[in-house]
């Protein structure tokens, strides 16, 4: 089953998690199923709380209950602004119609934690250097890290830069966003800079305390103390760049 046939003629999905991504449950209409020979389906509904994998994010874990049927969602996806959710049928079959959604809380949270501590990581690494490092890429599952082009800092620049980090989060800057549609951001964006983010979809402008606000899709904390302590790892070196590795308490 090719996942993108499944999101022709179908509605995009009204993503609950850009408004409130601290709800753990929701209600949602299903309108499509698709079951394969072994036991798993692939389930659109009308609005999701999962977060699906996009922009340095995973996907959300958790389980769609319908009155007769639950599925273990193991995988979310983001195709032309419809969300696919795909897992394993372990009760009953699955079916169109009322159905609630209920994610891996744990999961999420940590994600939003890391998520945030990425921007913050990228907002105080260009004060360190006194310039914008352009990135490259991101992630915030495990071994999560931010990507970058050029060479990668010193020693000294990275230790003043792990106690930046961590000093802005032991103040507690409020972490605020707005959403706005794509377009929007293209009169006061550079093009190359929403490359990497999802298309025709709501994004999101992220910001942390006084920095400049940044485009994204992903899923983040109210205020910078939800992170907890914020650790860096040796930096990666790469063939045009380096990551800058990083964790967070558990």
């Amino acid at each position: 089953m090719n996942p993108r046939d499944l999101v022709q003629n179908m509605p995009a999905t009204n993503m609950l998690y850009m408004d409130d991504p601290y709800l753990k449950s929701s209600s949602c209409n299903v309108l499509r199923v698709e079951k394969d020979d072994r036991k798993t389906a692939y389930v659109l509904v009308d609005q999701s709380i999962f977060h699906p994998k996009s922009g340095g994010q995973p996907s959300d874990k958790g389980r769609i209950l319908g009155e007769v049927f639950i599925l273990e969602v193991t995988k979310v996806m983001l195709i032309e602004g419809t969300i696919v959710h795909f897992g394993k049928v372990v009760r009953g079959e699955p079916h169109t119609g009322f159905a609630r959604l209920e994610i891996d809380w744990d999961f999420r949270y940590r994600c939003m934690r890391k998520h945030t501590a990425a921007h913050l990581l990228d907002n105080c690494f260009s004060v360190i250097l006194k310039e914008c490092m352009e990135t490259t890429d991101s992630w915030v599952g495990d071994d999560s890290y931010v990507g970058y082009r050029g060479f990668s800092p010193t020693i000294k620049q990275l230790g003043a830069l792990e106690e930046m980090v961590n000093k802005l989060i032991a103040e507690g800057a409020e972490v605020t966003s707005q959403t706005v549609e794509r377009e929007e951001l293209l009169s006061t964006l550079d093009a190359s800079s929403l490359v990497r983010l999802p298309k025709n979809v709501r994004l999101r402008i992220v910001r942390i305390g006084g920095f400049q606000g940044k485009p994204c899709g992903g899923t983040h904390v109210k205020n910078l103390r939800e992170i907890g302590q914020f650790r860096l790892k040796s930096p990666q070196i790469l063939n045009e760049g380096f990551r800058l590795n990083f964790d967070i308490a558990t």
